[in-house]
């Protein structure tokens, strides 16, 4: 069986670094072309030597480069950055203080969490791989979403990330010194990601699912963990909330609902592209709260992407994870 050429532009990075680990070890692609920003790269080339291709850069970077790496019609892109995740150009503008050059891909690219979108994604040419936060978020609140149980306005979602989530670039608020033995909140309700999670709560539940989330930097290398708290908009029983969760995941590999009493540990999803959920019930009936781990480096991106690109390539989704 012949091996899809594939390549990755931003192999540098951690995600970069991460998913080239992946890809060596995956039986049915070589990565037949390597760039980055620091060694430079030659777009034309990447489009011409390989059938999919990773984007693994910073912000406003894959805008400019996918459209024309697009007419190739053989090539595939999925892309790790937040260009093509977000539906409105405005509000990308909104979240990210850019103005989109791509505009016409916003509506063809595929918001990439297998998960929500397993039929739409192996027919797509261009795949946005959603962020660690938002598919740690999304993952946990999905079935909610779905039933129709969430109320707008009543989800908060309080989220710790390891410091590789913030990339590879020298900063000084990553520097050693600032990070250990520290722990701290930013972005405050004001994350680039919230429009994300929103955009597609709303597509799952029909309506409008404003959130309040405050992510925090944590003293760790690689890991997230998400504890989110919902409202709902009916009563529910226990035994009826968690039936529904693991009937709406039963048939996903890497998703694990853990049983009553148990509550997920980054240690235990670290190197993988798993996400364990716990929950938990409040007597009430209209309130639950649910904790979601998963690793950000692993599902939260470059697990993901390949769990992605088995996906474009008719492949089990485990291949290689």
């Amino acid at each position: 069986m012949m091996k899809t050429p594939v390549g990755i532009i931003g192999f540098t990075g951690y995600a970069g670094q991460e998913l080239l680990k992946l890809l060596s070890r995956h039986p049915h692609v070589s990565v037949s072309y390597l760039g980055s920003r620091r060694l430079k790269f030659d777009p034309k080339k990447a489009a011409s030597t390989c059938e999919l291709l990773f984007l693994a850069l910073p912000q406003g970077e894959a805008m400019k480069l996918a459209p024309s790496m697009l007419k190739n019609p053989d090539l595939r892109i999925i892309d790790f950055s937040g260009d093509f995740r977000l539906k409105s150009a405005s509000v990308f503008k909104q979240a990210y203080g850019l103005t989109h050059t791509a505009g016409s891909w916003l509506a063809k690219a595929v918001y990439g969490l297998p998960e929500l979108n397993r039929e739409e994604i192996p027919g797509s040419r261009l795949v946005a791989n959603p962020g660690c936060y938002p598919t740690a978020t999304l993952l946990a609140l999905a079935p909610l979403a779905q039933n129709h149980l969430l109320v707008p306005g009543g989800v908060i979602v309080d989220a710790k990330s390891g410091v590789t989530g913030a990339g590879r670039s020298l900063k000084e608020e990553m520097l050693f010194c600032e990070v250990n033995e520290n722990f701290r909140a930013y972005k405050v309700d004001k994350h680039q990601h919230v429009p994300e999670m929103e955009q597609e709560l709303g597509r799952l539940s029909g309506r409008k699912v404003p959130m309040t989330f405050v992510p925090h930097l944590a003293p760790m290398n690689r890991g997230l963990y998400a504890t989110v708290y919902a409202t709902l908009g009916k009563r529910i029983s226990e035994g009826a909330l968690r039936a529904l969760y693991e009937q709406h995941y039963k048939e996903e590999p890497f998703i694990r609902i853990l049983p009553k009493g148990c509550w997920p540990q980054v240690k235990s999803v670290a190197g993988t592209n798993r996400c364990e959920i716990g929950i938990h019930w409040d007597p009430s009936g209209k309130k639950v709260v649910l904790l979601s781990a998963i690793d950000n480096l692993g599902k939260g991106a470059s697990g993901q992407a390949v769990q992605n690109m088995n996906l474009l390539l008719a492949l089990p989704e485990t291949t290689a994870l």
